[in-house]
């Protein structure tokens, strides 16, 4: 009887200890919004959501590691930040109980003058959970002969 109960609690421990150390792989969920741009960006990341979000900023190549998907830039939280000219997939993940979980929901949202791109992501359906705007990166420009 106690060496059963040995064995349970090391399983139950072992199960445990591998579902704290799941590792994001954002390459792995279905909708991968695009945006690129010849010129550099700038980014806005806006979470508003008690869940902790990650974002991910992905390029692709073919026959690379992860489907093919490099991780260029993450982010998390209420941050901002600058990219380099080129094509990004973008791929907000949310952490339950220690699994990282695509959005239910990802969608484009109307964008004003000068924005690239206004993403909505969504733990399920209804409000954005983050939102991530990008636009052209007129620091960098400005300086640009």
């Amino acid at each position: 009887m106690r060496r059963q109960a040995l064995v349970a609690s090391i399983l139950g421990f072992a199960i445990a200890s591998a579902a704290h150390a799941a590792q994001p792989r954002p390459w792995l969920c279905r909708d991968k919004p695009v945006f690129s741009s010849q010129q550099p960006m700038s980014y806005q990341l806006t979470t508003s959501s008690r869940s902790r979000w990650q974002l991910f900023l992905m390029q692709f190549t073919p026959g690379g590691g992860n489907d093919g998907f490099d991780i260029a830039k993450t982010a998390s939280g209420t941050s901002s930040g600058h990219l380099p000219a080129g094509r990004y997939f973008a791929i907000a993940l949310h952490e339950v109980r220690g699994n990282w979980v695509c959005p239910a929901e990802v969608s484009e949202q109307p964008r004003s003058a000068g924005v690239i791109s206004n993403l909505c992501f969504a733990a399920e359906d209804g409000p954005c959970n983050v939102k991530l705007s990008v636009t052209a990166d007129t620091a960098t420009q400005s300086t640009t002969p």
